[in-house]
């Protein structure tokens, strides 16, 4: 009988992610948000899950921004915005010209709002200014 955190764990592993307790210090492609990560895979389904995870460790200068708000923020968007999950290379595209990590400390500076619901406005606003306007300029030409 396999149980949540080792189906969550040998998921993440596929990805080339490991999750580690909390007093563990963290380097690339490794966090600690175990809870967020099963949290998302429950409510959004294990496919997801992945798409979330992968925008994050694969983009360029994203590799240790897997946080538990991170995440969460990036799920939240990708759930609004389901059409950017149907446009993969784009939003790796988009995703490799944004710091999470530098997202997160703005957010974080931007307390007692909640980090997750901060940075979720700050990745809607970034990714809708990459991904429509491609598309805009698709649909339009250039001058868009």
């Amino acid at each position: 009988m396999t149980n949540a955190k080792g189906h969550l764990d040998t998921f993440l592993d596929g990805l080339g992610v490991r999750l580690l307790p909390v007093w563990r210090r963290r380097k690339g492609a490794q966090s600690h948000a175990r809870g967020k990560l099963r949290e998302i895979a429950k409510h959004h389904g294990w496919d997801h899950l992945g798409l979330v995870v992968r925008f994050i460790i694969e983009s360029e200068g994203n590799k240790t921004a897997l946080w538990s708000e991170t995440a969460g923020a990036l799920s939240d968007v990708l759930a609004q915005r389901p059409d950017w999950q149907d446009r993969p290379s784009d939003v790796f595209a988009a995703m490799d010209t944004i710091d999470l990590n530098k997202m997160r400390e703005r957010a974080v500076r931007r307390r007692p709002w909640p980090i997750r619901h901060t940075m979720r406005a700050f990745l809607y606003d970034a990714l809708e200014q990459r991904l429509d306007t491609a598309i805009d300029k698709d649909l339009f030409g250039e001058g868009a």
